[in-house]
């Protein structure tokens, strides 16, 4: 229509970035009351490692006093699987889960 003045539509100059924090480290470490066939088996479940990894893994963390199960992991996934070690590795009257925690990652 004549006379008719069209604004342009604002476009917004600045856009919000959610930078993922990679970078942080699950920790594993040595106990004498959890077997290490449950380590294994919690090292599958909550981290997702294969059976050998998961045996290099508990090995280590057995003969070191601790290891590292997984790195390179967003905070908020490493204290996942570090709470669902814990969850796997418990047995009511014989264990009470393994001792682990998140770390932010030097590598």
């Amino acid at each position: 229509m004549a006379g008719t003045i069209v604004a342009p539509v604002a476009v917004p100059k600045r856009v919000e970035e959610t930078a993922l924090e990679r970078g942080w480290k699950v920790i594993l470490h040595n106990d004498d009351v959890t077997p290490i066939d449950l380590v294994v088996y919690a090292l599958q479940r909550a981290a997702g490692l294969s059976l050998e990894l998961a045996e290099a893994v508990a090995r280590e963390a057995d003969s070191q006093g601790s290891a590292v199960a997984k790195r390179g992991l967003e905070k908020e996934d490493a204290l996942i699987i570090c709470g669902g070690l814990r969850k796997w590795s418990r047995v009511e009257g014989l264990c009470p889960g393994v001792r682990c925690e998140v770390e932010k990652d030097d590598e």
